[in-house]
């Protein structure tokens, strides 16, 4: 079996399981008190199982994906790095820091490693 006839049965297989007791008739009747009321219209129908879920997740998609297209500083391979340096969890005021800093007696980079 293919594997797209796989799906399609396992599809209406879902379908026919989950609309099943659904469509079932109750064998005792009514209940004490029991006043369907007037159903919904098809257009009334589609407008609330079909278009409001359509409206929603394309709202959710929209609110997911508008921060990142507005925002501005990217990275472009081609056009490289334009953004500020970011300094994470560094001193308040990283010049000052780096200014003030000492430096020692440390010898830096080479082949032997010394850092």
């Amino acid at each position: 079996m293919s594997r797209r006839a796989v799906t399609l049965v396992a599809a209406l297989g879902a379908v026919l399981l989950t609309a099943a007791p659904a469509l079932a008739d109750n064998p005792t009747g009514p209940a004490d008190g029991d006043d369907p009321g007037k159903g919904l219209s098809p257009g009334a129908t589609i407008l609330v199982f079909v278009v409001l879920p359509i409206v929603v997740a394309v709202l959710i998609g929209l609110v997911t994906w508008l921060p990142g297209a507005i925002r501005t500083n990217r990275y472009r391979p081609a056009k490289g790095w334009t953004a500020p340096p970011v300094w994470f969890a560094g001193p308040p005021e990283p010049a000052a820091a780096v200014q003030s800093a000492d430096r020692g007696d440390v010898v830096r980079g080479g082949a032997s490693g010394n850092w």
